[in-house]
């Protein structure tokens, strides 16, 4: 977050946030807390030390948070998230720079506050998926978001790296990571393939066929969308 514009925007919010927490006791407000700190400092924050790299993380994910929220008609007191989630949360988001990723945090965020999204949370192992991604990932993530995950299927749905509009080896690399994160499982023997009854249907039936092999979707993936998806 950089400019006169961003920084208007952050003091606005600051300003709401300070009100939001001075009216309620601050036990399961550390989230809202911290924003509004963060927000507070960024103005002193120096350029090229690691604090203002943090704060300026933080700040800039507030204001895009708080714009999620406007848009789903709920307001900086909906920031009630447990210490046990919102402490690594802060943590991971702090050191997160990349504009479109810090857009994946305050969706994330708002949508786990949201009342009406009871099966969305702040989970330790969303978060920590979210941390180890890297801002190449977002585009493959993109394009995996538009599907139907949550349809089961018989016959799965098969990728391959042209559809995602992405070069072969960068697609691997994410789906490499993804692996890493549970969120894909990969063969490269050839032997993919599952024994189930015929007309078996699940949901997140998804392959992708690349260089190296095939990665199957895991269901911690349909997990992911749900969390990591804009809700309106």
């Amino acid at each position: 977050m950089t400019g006169d514009e961003g920084f208007k925007a952050a003091t606005e919010i600051a300003k709401t946030a300070g009100k939001a927490i001075d009216a309620s006791e601050k036990g399961a407000r550390y989230l809202a807390e911290t924003f509004s700190e963060a927000i507070n400092a960024i103005a002193g924050a120096a350029a090229d030390s690691a604090k203002g790299f943090r704060i300026r993380n933080r700040a800039s994910v507030a204001v895009k948070t708080q714009s999620h929220l406007e848009a789903l008609g709920l307001d900086i007191a909906f920031l009630e998230i447990e210490h046990r989630a919102a402490v690594p949360l802060i943590e991971a988001l702090s050191l997160e720079s990349d504009d479109g990723l810090q857009e994946m945090w305050a969706v994330y965020i708002a949508n786990a506050v949201d009342p009406r999204q009871q099966t969305i949370g702040i989970t330790r192992i969303i978060t920590n998926a979210i941390s180890k991604l890297e801002p190449e990932d977002k585009n493959a993530l993109d394009y995996l978001f538009k599907l139907d995950l949550a349809e089961p299927r018989k016959d799965s749905i098969r990728l391959k790296p042209s559809d995602f509009g992405i070069a072969d080896e960068a697609l691997n690399y994410s789906l490499t990571r993804f692996v890493a994160l549970g969120l894909f499982s990969c063969d490269n023997s050839g032997s993919v393939g599952f024994a189930a009854h015929e007309g078996h249907r699940m949901p997140c039936n998804l392959e992708i066929y690349t260089s190296i092999g095939w990665f199957r979707a895991l269901p911690l993936l349909l997990m992911f969308k749900q969390s990591l998806t804009r809700a309106l």
